[in-house]
């Protein structure tokens, strides 16, 4: 990944928890760049969970990317599902925080539940597991490739919409003395707060089509040509950092992630069932 800084000059660091906010039109390259950002942070030993993702699994990819055979990888399952994996499986409802010293990638994806309402459920019990974290010598790195879902499943444990708010808020202004560094991406602008977007340490802009920048960024458009945004190339980004700093980036697409249609359990070699 590479960033030229048109304003101030930033070094990125993946050794110290971050948020990542991503924002983009279907397509534009949200989730393969949140799993390049889970590379690096790969790379300086950190543990990644990938906990939401599309309803065809593509979060499962990791099992056929190179560092399967470098790294410890985990699934987490529904309760009556049953998982025939290359990797380690077990039920997301026994996931602990041993789990992220023992595994370098632990994948919780929809077609290993039996329905969203049981995989909303089971990511709340992982995400009540890290606010037990008190304590940490190894960054976890959350991928939510839809930041709204994670809000809605807060909705299934909390009385009312401003609970949820507040726990999702909770959970970004907290996440560093967690040692959780997250990646969040968001099809629709209006779905996530702004409150979400400023605390954020970077906010990273895809391709933004005909919807254009959500008002409180709408000021970008004075460094950039908004034709260019509206039509950006997948492997090209806008970065603002927390500290006002406005760069341009590219990183290489890998071949590893899901396309479209593909029928990922088969590639990867799982074969999941309803138990009974």
């Amino acid at each position: 990944m590479e960033v030229v800084w048109i304003k101030g000059n930033e070094k990125i660091t993946f050794s110290k928890p971050s948020t990542w906010f991503v924002l983009g039109v279907r397509g534009s390259g949200k989730s393969s760049l949140l799993e390049h950002i889970g590379i690096h942070y790969l790379k300086k030993n950190a543990c990644i969970i990938d906990l939401f993702g599309s309803r065809d699994g593509e979060g499962l990819a990791w099992l056929r990317s190179p560092y399967v055979k470098k790294r410890k990888i985990l699934l987490l399952h529904g309760e009556n599902i049953e998982v025939s994996a290359p990797v380690d499986v077990k039920p997301a409802k026994e996931f602990n925080l041993d789990d992220i010293e023992t595994y370098d990638i632990i994948v919780s994806a929809s077609p290993l539940y039996g329905s969203i309402e049981e995989e909303f459920d089971n990511v709340n019990n992982i995400v009540d597991a890290l606010y037990r974290r008190f304590t940490w010598k190894r960054i976890v790195y959350l991928i939510v490739r839809e930041a709204a879902n994670l809000y809605y499943s807060r909705l299934k444990i909390v009385e009312n919409q401003v609970a949820a708010k507040s726990q999702f808020i909770y959970l970004l202004r907290e996440a560093r003395h967690m040692g959780i560094a997250l990646g969040l991406d968001t099809l629709k602008y209006t779905s996530i707060d702004v409150d979400v977007r400023v605390l954020s340490d970077y906010v990273v802009v895809k391709q933004v089509g005909v919807l254009g920048l959500p008002s409180d960024l709408s000021w970008l458009y004075s460094y950039f040509d908004p034709v260019k945004l509206q039509n950006l190339p997948p492997q090209y980004f806008i970065i603002v950092s927390k500290k006002g700093h406005i760069g341009v980036g590219f990183f290489p697409y890998h071949s590893w992630h899901k396309r479209e249609k593909e029928n990922i359990l088969k590639e990867v070699g799982l074969n999941v069932r309803v138990k009974g």
